[in-house]
């Protein structure tokens, strides 16, 4: 197996890289192997923060298949202005990136992120709440802020920012979602009877329709009435 995941990276990479014995941590669960898109290297440069969703790479990833297999992938990360997970090569600068061509979903950290396409947006979300009718999802997004003269400091460094922001996805259409009442609520299609004793639930636990784990408790329990 070993031999052929080697085989397929060098397919893969053309003459971008050459070293022919590595490992990235790979542990595969069935035979198809075409999940992967492009090798290439880290650039190295002064820009502060980073286009990477996590902070670390000690991430370890179950990558679910569209054919019900699963595999997992160590060092891995996502790249936000890619929307795509990257994983770092043992003993090498080159990164191995994935493509969801033939992928459901991927879980890190007990976290699931999906890929949508929908209206000219590629994108990669952090599923927070899915039910069969819709899904609320937290997406990513990066942005270089330039540095600025200082004379005391001269010219400070550019940066890397990181945003989240919170979609639905509603009947096969996604669009922003603002974690309030009103927009939870629009969520259930329940009698008065049942929102008034899932006010009660709220005032007593003292949830916030603002915080993304109190909204997962809501719901939790409003589809438990």
């Amino acid at each position: 197996m070993k031999k052929i995941l080697v085989i397929l990276c060098l397919l893969l990479s053309g003459s971008v890289y050459t070293q022919t014995n590595f490992s990235a941590g790979f542990s595969m669960g069935g035979n198809d192997l075409n999940y992967g898109s492009s090798f290439f290297y880290n650039t190295r440069n002064v820009i502060l923060g980073s286009v990477y969703l996590f902070d670390e790479w000690n991430n370890s990833a179950e990558i679910h298949t569209l054919a019900d297999e699963r595999f997992l992938v160590r060092n891995i990360n996502l790249n936000i202005n890619r929307n795509a997970f990257e994983a770092k090569l043992t003993g090498s600068d080159s990164l191995f990136s994935f493509n969801f061509n033939n992928i459901k979903h991927i879980v890190i950290n007990d976290k699931i992120y999906k890929n949508y396409y929908y209206n000219d947006d590629n994108r990669v979300y952090e599923i927070i709440y899915e039910t069969e009718k819709f899904s609320i999802m937290k997406g990513f997004a990066v942005k270089l802020v330039k540095g600025h003269y200082n004379p005391m400091v001269r010219i400070s460094n550019d940066k890397y920012a990181k945003f989240s922001s919170y979609f639905i996805k509603l009947n096969n259409s996604i669009k922003p979602f603002k974690l309030r009442k009103k927009s939870v609520i629009n969520l259930l299609s329940a009698d008065k009877n049942n929102i008034s004793r899932l006010e009660t639930y709220v005032n007593a636990k003292k949830l916030s329709y603002k915080k993304e784990k109190d909204v997962i408790q809501i719901l939790d329990y409003a589809f438990n009435l």
